[in-house]
């Protein structure tokens, strides 16, 4: 073969080699970053994600008004608020934006139940502030630990510190937020789950 045809021959190659790594470079590219250098893209969640996700198996349990919940809240989201001796000052204070939550909603309202979980009896004076939370099932009791004990995340006790925690339609645990968190940036995250669900 001619000096110019082995010259053509190598930009043959040289052009077929640069095409394949055109399609091939991103995904060897993507895997090390993933799987060599474990980088993660950040999530477009406020609340932090539970990973793997943890399904929630339901005791039966009655609500202080004397509902019997046999499975959960059924096919809705649950926003779960635990409290560890009666309802305090900052627990209220989350109660009331789970509140407002819920209403802004709007029409999709219905799709979440809020709950709260309290591992001690409901006193006299709590049941009397709950009266203006009527859409709340709220369990006490001995009764809450199977359920409490099941929002463990890495070694914190769901009934010590208030989180706020989210299980989807599917039962499963998938997220929670810290007691002090952007209430309108909770609602993104509602209205953005809602929108991309087909459930619930």
């Amino acid at each position: 073969m001619s000096e110019e045809g082995d010259k053509s021959l190598f930009w043959y190659r040289v052009k077929f080699l640069g095409l394949i790594s055109v399609f091939v470079l991103p995904f060897v590219a993507g895997w090390m970053a993933l799987y060599v250098f474990e980088w993660r893209p950040p999530s477009g969640n406020y609340g932090q994600l539970v990973q793997p996700v943890k399904k929630i198996s339901w005791p039966s349990m009655q609500t202080t008004d004397g509902e019997l919940l046999a499975d959960g809240v059924g096919k809705r989201w649950a926003f779960i608020l635990f409290a560890e001796d009666g309802c305090a000052a900052q627990c209220r204070e989350i109660l009331f934006y789970m509140r407002q939550l819920r209403t802004l909603l709007g029409k999709n309202q219905g799709r979440l139940q809020n709950m709260l979980v309290s591992k001690s009896a409901i006193d006299a004076d709590l049941q009397q502030y709950l009266v203006d939370y009527p859409d709340f099932h709220v369990i006490d009791g001995p009764q809450s630990s199977s359920l409490a004990e099941q929002f463990d995340v890495e070694g914190v006790d769901a009934g010590v510190e208030p989180r706020m925690y989210l299980v989807d339609p599917d039962n499963n645990f998938m997220m929670y937020y810290p007691a002090k968190s952007d209430e309108k940036l909770i609602l993104d995250d509602l209205r953005s789950l809602m929108r991309l669900s087909q459930i619930g």
